[in-house]
């Protein structure tokens, strides 16, 4: 294959998009798989179409290895080898229903080799849906953000990193203050845009090395490597403020304006990664005891 420069990056609506292609035609191969073991095993007639040359370019997911339109999954590697692997297990299955339809014997070799073939076919479709399924599962499809899956590997290298070089690494968490009257008052509809709107402004704001993920609901986490927690305060506090000012236009409603509370806290090297989010909690909770719309800094 030609190379005709770049391969274009796979996005959460990629992703979404190809999952929805691709699993209708996975659940009829795996129907497939069970038809053939149960002729067999009850020696049945076999399906004309499984006599048939060319019968995987027919099925479901042979017509998916045709014409999935994204062009990232396309050229991943594993792409071309499951479609080689699929056009096997059709081909060595056509060999067991030959013999089944002629009366012939079927030796344990000529079913090994097709248990085998399925076998490279389910690894290659496994590796390949697995960098699909990490997207979906690492990224929130509202927000944008990385999600708490993402970020508690993260926040482990960041305390080896802490342990190894004694570089300190601080962690804020974030939380709307009365987000649920927004959805009480004006719908989840409402209360989508302003997380839509919150995120999209702490994307813009955060410092280029800083990471923030969604943690949950309207909860985030801001992990601010080589930073003291009396020294994130300043940034944190740059955040809050223009929060605060920030105009939500409320689809079908009004403007909205949304403040937060924050607690900032060590990732300490010699505790769990647990530790430090119940202590940057443990702030977050006490700027809202203090009339929230403030930041607050975990202290021993």
């Amino acid at each position: 294959m030609a190379d005709n420069g770049p391969t274009p990056a796979l996005s959460l609506r990629d992703a979404e998009e190809i999952v929805r292609r691709l699993m209708p035609a996975l659940r009829e191969h795996g129907a497939w798989i069970h038809a053939i073991h149960t002729m067999l095993i009850c020696r049945t007639a076999p399906a004309d179409e499984d006599l048939e040359p060319g019968a995987h370019l027919r099925s479901d997911l042979g017509r998916w290895f045709r014409e999935e339109p994204n062009e990232h999954i396309r050229r991943h590697p594993e792409y071309t080898a499951a479609a080689e692997h699929h056009r096997r297990v059709h081909d060595v299955a056509r060999n067991l229903c030959e013999a089944v339809r002629d009366g012939a014997k079927i030796t344990p070799a000529d079913y090994q080799a097709f248990i085998q073939a399925v076998g490279r076919l389910d690894k290659s479709m496994e590796l390949l849906a697995k960098e699909l399924w990490d997207l979906l599962r690492y990224f929130d499809p509202l927000t944008g953000m990385s999600t708490r899956f993402a970020m508690l590997p993260r926040l482990k290298q960041e305390r080896e990193r802490a342990r190894r070089t004694g570089y300190p690494c601080s962690i804020c968490m974030v939380d709307l203050d009365l987000f649920k009257s927004i959805n009480d008052t004006y719908g989840h509809q409402a209360g989508d845009a302003v997380l839509e709107a919150v995120s999209a402004y702490f994307l813009r704001k955060l410092r280029k090395y800083d990471h923030i993920y969604r943690y949950g609901g309207e909860e985030f986490v801001v992990v601010l490597p080589d930073t003291r927690p009396d020294a994130a305060r300043p940034v944190v506090e740059r955040l809050r403020k223009g929060l605060a000012r920030l105009a939500i236009q409320i689809p079908g409603g009004p403007q909205l304006r949304m403040s937060a509370s924050f607690g900032i806290a060590p990732l300490a090297p010699d505790r769990s990664v647990g530790d430090s989010i119940e202590h940057a909690d443990a702030a977050m909770y006490a700027a809202k005891e203090a009339g929230r719309n403030q930041v607050r800094v975990w202290r021993q």
